[in-house]
């Protein structure tokens, strides 16, 4: 006669694989729900996007880090959604919070606030951490880089450009080649496809430029670029550093060749 065969697991196998099956549920949906909050506010907030090497905030999913100089200075790990941070009744316009834990220093929290222009941070913490915050961040609310995030709910973000989409413009090139003179048959200024912050309006000397910067691929320290560009005139005034030494582009007049210093200094040296 055949006898049903049985499977015999162990009680304390048999507790472990119930103890799966009843987390893993629980363990997917937090998964998705980091997954959902990191879409919302993962990434860069700061005073000026367009620097990386100013203070910025970003938020990772799994880690808070604060950073300067391009170098994370404060990394606070095991992130953790905060909903309740303020308790039952929030400041006006906060949104959500996340915790985190520095090593040697204590919790670190980004809260984020949200109204018409947009998503910010803030950063608190303990004394240690607070200590270590750059000036630039310390009870200051610092915008989300990315224009899909930070833009108000049912705004269009706005279109942003680089120092490449400047050379599609032919005006702008012609004016361009003509202000670099010598300087035009160096491939890396021809091409602007180095590190560069996204182009922006200034105004300079009473007048409106189009603000670009780049640098070469792999040597952004002796070789960089700050330039100005008027469409109204197609006027080009920019500083070059090449291998090093630096010269003026375009004869920039003496208020304009200030600001250029200015600008130059503070994109690539503001560390000095």
């Amino acid at each position: 006669m055949n006898t049903p065969r049985t499977t015999w697991m162990a009680p304390g196998l048999l507790g472990a694989a119930l103890l799966l099956l009843c987390t893993a549920p629980v363990t997917w949906a937090q998964s998705k729900s980091d997954d959902k909050l990191l879409h919302r506010y993962g990434g860069v907030l700061a005073p000026e996007c367009g620097n990386y090497l100013l203070p910025q905030l970003l938020y990772l999913g799994d880690s808070l880090v604060v950073r300067e100089g391009g170098k994370a200075i404060l990394t606070g790990r095991n992130a953790k959604a905060a909903p309740t941070h303020f308790g039952a009744t929030p400041p006006p316009e906060f949104e959500a919070a996340f915790t985190s834990e520095v090593a040697g220093s204590g919790a670190m929290v980004f809260v984020f606030y949200r109204n018409a222009s947009g998503l910010f941070a803030v950063v608190e913490g303990g004394p240690k951490v607070m200590a270590a915050v750059p000036a630039a961040l310390k009870g200051r609310r610092v915008r989300h880089c990315d224009p899909n995030r930070s833009v108000a709910p049912g705004t269009k973000p706005p279109v942003e450009i680089g120092p490449t989409d400047l050379l599609r413009d032919e005006k702008f090139k012609r004016s361009y080649v003509q202000a670099l003179g010598p300087l035009a048959k160096e491939p890396w200024l021809m091409e602007l496809d180095g590190p560069a912050q996204l182009v922006k309006k200034v105004q300079v000397a009473g007048n409106e430029y189009q603000l670009a910067s780049v640098c070469k691929n792999h040597d952004c320290y002796d070789n960089n670029m700050v330039l100005l560009y008027a469409a109204a005139s197609q006027t080009v005034y920019g500083k070059v550093v090449q291998r090093g030494r630096a010269v003026l582009v375009g004869a920039p007049p003496a208020p304009v060749a200030a600001e250029l210093e200015r600008l130059w200094k503070a994109t690539y040296r503001s560390g000095k």
